[in-house]
C-alpha cells in the first residue's frame, strides 16, 4: 500500500499488492452473470435467474510477464483481495516495448464461479 495520508472519508487509496510479478499500475474486476427472465401471460417479468457468474479481470503493469505464450489458458492467482469466485484463467497477455518507455504488460483473465481447480 502506498504511503499516503487520506483526509476526510475513509477511502482506499492505491493498490494493496503487486500482481503477477509486475509493478502494478491498475487492476480492474468486472463481475457479471447470464440472466434469464420469466414472463407471465401478459409479458410482465415475474422472476429472474442469474447464473454462470464470471469475473473479467484486467491487470496493467510495468515489467514483463514471463513466457506469455505458454501461459494462455493457465490459472492465475491474484495477490490482492477482489470479489471473484472460482478459478481464474489467463485469456490474453500483451507486452509493449518502446524506445523511451519501460516495458509494460497487460493481462486479461476470466474467473469462472463453477470451476474450482
Amino acid at each position: 500500500m502506498p504511503s499516503a495520508t487520506v483526509v476526510g472519508s475513509a477511502l482506499t487509496f492505491g493498490l494493496a499488492a503487486e500482481e503477477s510479478s509486475l509493478t502494478t499500475q491498475s487492476v480492474s474486476v468486472s463481475n457479471k452473470a447470464d440472466k434469464k427472465e420469466a414472463r407471465d401471460k401478459q409479458g410482465v417479468i415475474v422472476a429472474v435467474a442469474y447464473y454462470n457468474k464470471t469475473s473479467e479481470i484486467s491487470i496493467e503493469g510495468i515489467g514483463s510477464f514471463s513466457n506469455p505464450v505458454t501461459n494462455i489458458g493457465t490459472s492465475l492467482a491474484l495477490s490482492g483481495t477482489f470479489d471473484v469466485a472460482g478459478s481464474i484463467f489467463i485469456d490474453e497477455v500483451s507486452i509493449d516495448h518502446s524506445n523511451e518507455e519501460f516495458v509494460s504488460t497487460s493481462i486479461s483473465a476470466t474467473s469462472y464461479e463453477g470451476i474450482t481447480s
